[in-house]
C-alpha cells in the first residue's frame, strides 16, 4: 500500500517542480522561484506559447524603455536649461545711435526647455507606473496558468490496459 502512494507523491511532486514559479520586483525586474534574475529574452522564451502574455510582457517592456527615456531626456533638459541660466550673464549691449551701447537686462531662465522637460517628467511618471502594473499582471497571470497546468503538456492520454496479471491506467504525457 505505501508503495503506489510512494511512487505516486513522487510523481505529483515531479509535475509540481516542472512548474516554475515567477516573482516580480518593483522595476520589472522579474525572479524566478530560486531569486535568480532572468533576463527579457528568457521571460520571453518562457512566455513563448502564450501569445496574449508575450504581447503584454513586450508591450510592457516598450512602456518601460519609452518611459525612461521620457524621465531621463526631461531631467537632462531642465539640468541643461538650469546650468545655461546660471552662467548667461542676462545683459545685452543694445546700440542706441552715435556708437553708444547701452546695457539692458534680459530674462534667461526659465525658456521653453525647461518647461518641455518638466511636460516630459510629468508624462513620464504615468508611464512608468503602467508598465509596471502591465509586467505584474503578466507574471500573476503566468502563474496562475502553471498552477492550474495549463498548456504545461502538449498531449495527454489516458489508456486503460489489461492484460494476463491484472486491470491498470496508463497516463502518457508526451
Amino acid at each position: 500500500m505505501n508503495k503506489p502512494l510512494f511512487f505516486l507523491f513522487i510523481f505529483f511532486c515531479s509535475l509540481q517542480t516542472f512548474s516554475q514559479k515567477l516573482v516580480c520586483k518593483s522595476n520589472g525586474t522579474i525572479l524566478n522561484s530560486e531569486n535568480q534574475k532572468i533576463s527579457p529574452d528568457q521571460v520571453r522564451e518562457l512566455l513563448k506559447d502564450n501569445q496574449k502574455l508575450l504581447a503584454d510582457y513586450n508591450a510592457g517592456r516598450t512602456k518601460k524603455t519609452f518611459g525612461n527615456i521620457l524621465l531621463i531626456g526631461g531631467l537632462g533638459l531642465l539640468t541643461a536649461d538650469l546650468i545655461h541660466g546660471a552662467t548667461a550673464s542676462g545683459m545685452n549691449a543694445v546700440p542706441t545711435g552715435g556708437g553708444y551701447y547701452s546695457l539692458q537686462t534680459e530674462k534667461t531662465y526659465p525658456t521653453a526647455l525647461t518647461y518641455v522637460g518638466v511636460m516630459a517628467v510629468i508624462i513620464a511618471i504615468p508611464v512608468k507606473i503602467g508598465f509596471s502594473k502591465k509586467i505584474k499582471n503578466v507574471v500573476t497571470e503566468y502563474n496562475n496558468q502553471m498552477a492550474t497546468g495549463y498548456n504545461q503538456f502538449n498531449k495527454q492520454k489516458l489508456d486503460l490496459i489489461t492484460n494476463s496479471n491484472g486491470i491498470g491506467l496508463r497516463l502518457t504525457l508526451n
